[in-house]
């Protein structure tokens, strides 16, 4: 039975920012997808039929998760965490494969992917070993951190899943910094990714190697800090032509296009032109409502899930656009103030997980659909069309509105 008080405790505005993105996304599902059924025949609902049997099935984890004390969490997170690197391994060998990505398992007439909800899992694992750790300064504690987030993400770039391999990275990054980890370890943590961008411009990277020992010496990193920092960083430098040779061509071709998208506007540059198109001929006001010529022509490939939000920007203008950012603003803004009102450390870094990474999910979307980021399998948290996706995002706002409910001590 529903305990209403319970209830009456929760978050308001985080309750309002999701209702509001969900009615958006059902109004864009539709929108996308209308002029394909129409035209093959089908029934125009099906895709909006499809998302609202994932919104029931979601809704169940939200309840579940807002309604158990999310302190129960804590103590299950090793166990959380050994299902997630297993059903990641399993689904390397017994998944199902599409657009050659080998990512899914099949329900019946149901699927997951089992990356997507291994998100939210990796923030609970991380939120436990980060509150049991405090302050990470020794060595051996950043290696076990690096290993607990390096299974996944070698797990799931085996798939091949770059973007979402690269989201456990920020979630890392953004719980350390979160947690006011030692400047040596977000040295250690950090800087490699400079080392990965610059290596090809060879002449930069030793000059940012140059930097690195002048941030070395300013943070008065100990002899054996200088050797893993420095020497991880020349190692990764040296590594790159070689990481760069196990992408898949068409994550090259992503990058590649990315520096230069009219280079093949045909082909590897097509989705991103085709949205930039969209985005920018929705003007002030839009186009209206089913009237965008390249959503109803079907211009942009994938428009009813990554590229969701060049087809609110087409028709619903710069004023539909803006309320979607307000939404997620709200969203992101209402889990850092449950994370600081959070009755313990746990909750903290727990709420403060999530809002790194909606804040990331929704600047890499935003960011491809404009042409200022990579084309990567990014999904717009409560809005792009998935039942995977959007059961991880209502299992965070649930877990969000565990914390929000249980910041005052409650007398049964």
């Amino acid at each position: 039975m529903i305990n209403f008080r319970m209830l009456k405790l929760s978050d308001g505005l985080l309750w309002l920012a999701t209702g509001g993105l969900i009615l958006i996304s059902f109004l864009a599902i539709f929108s996308s997808t209308y002029g394909m059924q129409i035209k093959l025949g089908g029934d125009p609902l099906l895709f909006v039929k499809k998302q609202f049997l994932s919104l029931l099935i979601a809704s169940v984890a939200l309840i579940f998760f807002m309604y158990i004390d999310y302190k129960h969490l804590k103590r299950i997170s090793i166990f959380l965490y050994g299902a997630t690197i297993l059903v990641l391994f399993l689904v390397l060998f017994s998944g199902a494969s599409a657009q050659g990505a080998q990512r899914w398992f099949h329900l019946g007439p149901l699927s997951f992917q089992p990356s997507e909800l291994s998100k939210i899992m990796i923030i609970v694992s991380l939120a436990a070993f980060l509150g049991d750790h405090q302050r990470i300064s020794r060595l051996s504690d950043a290696m076990k951190l690096l290993l607990l987030v390096g299974l996944p993400f070698l797990f799931i770039f085996k798939q091949p899943d770059l973007g979402t391999a690269l989201v456990f990275i920020l979630i890392l990054i953004g719980m350390l910094a979160a947690s006011e980890a030692s400047p040596q370890l977000l040295l250690f943590i950090l800087t490699p990714i400079f080392s990965i961008i610059l290596r090809p411009f060879f002449f930069w990277w030793l000059l940012y190697l140059a930097v690195l020992v002048l941030a070395l010496f300013l943070v008065r990193a100990s002899f054996w800090e200088w050797i893993f920092i420095l020497g991880f960083n020349v190692a990764v430098g040296i590594a790159v032509p070689f990481i760069w040779g196990m992408l898949k061509a068409y994550q090259k071709l992503r990058i590649l296009t990315f520096l230069n998208p009219a280079a093949d506007p045909y082909g590897a540059g097509y989705h991103s032109l085709q949205s930039i198109i969209a985005v920018g001929s929705g003007g002030l006001l839009g186009k209206g409502f089913l009237q965008g010529t390249q959503t109803q022509l079907q211009f942009i490939p994938e428009q009813h899930s990554d590229f969701i939000f060049s087809v609110i920007a087409e028709e619903f203008g710069f004023i539909g656009s803006l309320l979607v950012i307000v939404f997620f603003a709200l969203l992101v803004f209402r889990s850092l103030v449950i994370a600081s009102q959070a009755r313990d450390y746990f909750g903290f870094l727990l709420a403060s997980g999530i809002a790194v990474m909606t804040t990331f999910h929704v600047s890499a979307n935003i960011g491809m659909a404009v042409g200022l980021l990579p084309v990567v399998g990014m999904p717009l948290p409560l809005v792009s069309f998935g039942g995977s996706a959007l059961f991880m995002n209502f299992a965070a706002i649930g877990m969000l509105q565990s914390i929000a409910i249980r910041r005052q001590k409650i007398i049964f």
